[in-house]
């Protein structure tokens, strides 16, 4: 498990740029970085780590609950963050059953739910992005992306047939890897600041900003 991930970490810091994305508010913030960054998270948090690679809508479901300090009347669909105009509707059914509508949204979209989650805990907290977790984000976007398009040209070329599975697997293991470090990082950080008060004034979240795409 350590030598994939150090792999993975080699090619994310040579292929991708750490540097965040054009207009995001998080590299306005100052002083306050992770308890751990998503590359160190694995071994600073194995626990976290490991029921995010078997569990991870479950992981997903309690890192919402805990960034809401278990009250579940604040929660909204992606808290907001990820396509606000589709999402928003559900809002009124998500009022009246948010338990449920939490639970759907960590099974069905769980990459959106990981990310919202940390976000969230980002921006209420402002803490600083890492470059290396910018790297890591970006490398398992482009295996995404590269799968897709794989698998797509496999459709009407048979040769491609067998790069596509190839591609598939290897796109699904990196984001197996990703998004338990990143759910590593967001447990970490809740379970030694379960509020934001710990680290002071809180900030004041007002519209969410930017998307960062996992």
């Amino acid at each position: 498990q350590r030598k994939i991930k150090t792999s993975l970490v080699k090619m994310a810091c040579l292929c991708f740029n750490g540097d965040p994305v054009p207009e995001d508010p998080r590299a306005q913030f100052l002083g306050r970085q992770w308890e751990t960054s998503m590359m160190h998270s694995c071994c600073d948090n194995p626990a976290g780590f490991l029921l995010s690679c078997f569990c991870s809508p479950c992981m997903a479901f309690s890192l919402r609950s805990r960034a809401l300090q278990n009250d579940l009347t604040r929660y909204k669909c992606c808290q907001g963050y990820i396509c606000a105009g589709c999402t928003g509707c559900c809002n009124d059914t998500s009022q009246s059953c948010p338990a449920l509508c939490l639970c759907l949204e960590a099974f069905c979209v769980p990459n959106c739910a990981i990310s919202a989650t940390r976000m969230y805990v980002q921006d209420e907290r402002q803490i600083q992005t890492d470059p290396c977790d910018n790297r890591l984000i970006r490398l398992n976007n482009f295996m995404q992306l590269l799968s897709c398009i794989c698998s797509i040209l496999a459709i009407f070329i048979s040769s491609f047939r067998q790069l596509a599975h190839c591609v598939k697997l290897v796109a699904e293991i990196i984001y197996c890897i990703v998004q338990a470090c990143m759910q590593a990082q967001t447990d970490l950080e809740l379970t030694r600041h379960p509020t934001a008060q710990d680290y002071g004034p809180s900030a004041t979240i007002s519209k969410p900003p930017a998307y960062q795409t996992f």
